[in-house]
């Protein structure tokens, strides 16, 4: 029996990686690049997997429908607005491609949601996790408006829509720092792989 959510999930390749001056997604982990390392843990639980990139060419090899930005140079948003343009299915969960701790129950937790919300967003205190929350397809009108302005915050959309906001703090069984670490410099990149290691 096939219990995959029917929601997709996306994960964005986007950025310039200005800090870490490589591909972030191709660091590798153990032999295996942080996208892969991704992939691999969603493949068992959604039965449909984007990339948004604006460079396909780096991740055709994963045989997985690749798709660029729509608004270009609006920055991650323009990610999320270009995944919830091409999933087939009504929301999705969205990752950053260098976030190797991401958790699959906590994916298909904040996608459960999306029956009732429009976006679903972890939030700790006053830290929010933007880049590791689901989002549903009727997003896309607020989306649009936050993107017309220059210098578009992947937030600025969340006044427009039914969102949730998953307080962390009533879910101590999720690790916030290790779920959440995310890999943009190389000094976080030797950190990983320490804990890896």
């Amino acid at each position: 029996m096939d219990n995959k959510s029917p929601f997709s999930a996306v994960i964005l390749a986007g950025g310039s990686s200005s800090r870490m001056k490589t591909n972030k997604a191709m660091l590798k982990i153990n032999g295996k690049t942080l996208i892969q390392i991704i992939i691999d843990r969603l493949i068992p639980h959604f039965k449909e997997i984007l990339i948004i990139s604006n460079q396909p060419e780096h991740y055709s090899h994963f045989g997985l429908p690749i798709y660029g930005d729509i608004f270009l140079n609006r920055g991650p948003l323009a990610g999320i607005h270009s995944g919830l343009t091409h999933i087939a299915s009504r929301g999705a969960f969205f990752v950053a491609c260098d976030m190797p701790f991401v958790d699959p129950r906590l994916a298909r937790q904040l996608t459960t949601d999306l029956h009732v919300y429009q976006a679903v967003v972890p939030r700790l205190g006053r830290f929010f996790q933007p880049l590791h929350a689901s989002y549903r397809k009727d997003c896309l009108p607020a989306v649009e408006n936050a993107l017309q302005k220059e210098n578009p915050k992947i937030m600025s959309f969340y006044d427009l829509v039914n969102i949730k906001y998953f307080d962390f703090d009533q879910y101590p069984e999720y690790q916030w720092d290790r779920v959440f670490f995310n890999v943009n410099t190389p000094e976080d990149y030797q950190l990983v792989l320490n804990m890896e290691g």
